[in-house]
């Protein structure tokens, strides 16, 4: 039995027929635009996000290198917390110095560099079902900043021999954004903010959340 096989009677091979083949091609020309117009709302997601990051970027009045802000010595891990809406107003001046570049990149944060001075480190929740976006304003100098998908109770910042299921980060000249989403779960984060080559230095963090179930 043929079926929609046509046989080579020289090669006693089976191959597709015409019809097969027509239904093939079109198959495979069906998938290419699906992916197609995938990659084309995904770039056009990306454009948007850049776009709308500049409109901040130059609408947002600049974090002043002389801005009184706490310095204090951080006592344990996190100097404080964040939350949904909040901004805050720091120095990495008088932070741990916990992380360098051989712990980010061993943690597939970053290739590494120097980062030998203090970094500044605060606890961050984000709700179930929540895209989070944590903005990094550094004028002054040059800081990057890095989330750790970490549950901290108190005392020391994760170290080489703690387990770091997710880490990213932001080394953009002058401040970055980092987005982190969560689903049928909530999660916990370390948000660093450390400086290249020892910088340290005036920032302001940022957090904008939005509900995931309305996109």
């Amino acid at each position: 039995m043929e079926g929609c096989w046509a046989t080579d009677p020289e090669a006693n091979v089976k191959r597709p027929s015409g019809a097969r083949l027509r239904w093939a091609v079109m198959g495979v020309g069906f998938i290419g635009i699906v992916l197609g117009c995938a990659q084309v709302d995904t770039y056009k997601q990306k454009a948007v996000s850049l776009a709308e990051q500049a409109r901040r970027k130059a609408t947002t009045p600049p974090m002043p290198c002389d801005a009184k802000v706490p310095d204090d010595p951080a006592t344990s891990c996190v100097t404080g917390k964040l939350w949904c809406g909040a901004t805050v107003e720091g120095t990495t001046l008088g932070g741990h110095h916990d992380w360098d570049g051989d712990f980010y990149n061993a943690k597939f944060c970053t290739p590494g560099g120097d980062y030998s001075g203090p970094e500044r480190v605060y606890a961050l929740d984000v709700p179930e079902y929540t895209s989070a976006i944590v903005e990094l304003q550094s004028d002054c100098v040059d800081l990057d900043l890095f989330a750790f998908a970490f549950t901290w109770s108190s005392g020391d910042c994760p170290g080489m021999d703690h387990n770091i299921p997710n880490c990213d980060s932001n080394v953009a000249s002058g401040g970055g954004e980092i987005e982190l989403q969560t689903f049928q779960n909530p999660g916990a984060y370390l948000i660093g903010v450390d400086g290249k080559n020892g910088e340290s230095g005036t920032f302001r963090l940022t957090v904008r959340c939005e509900d995931l179930a309305r996109r």
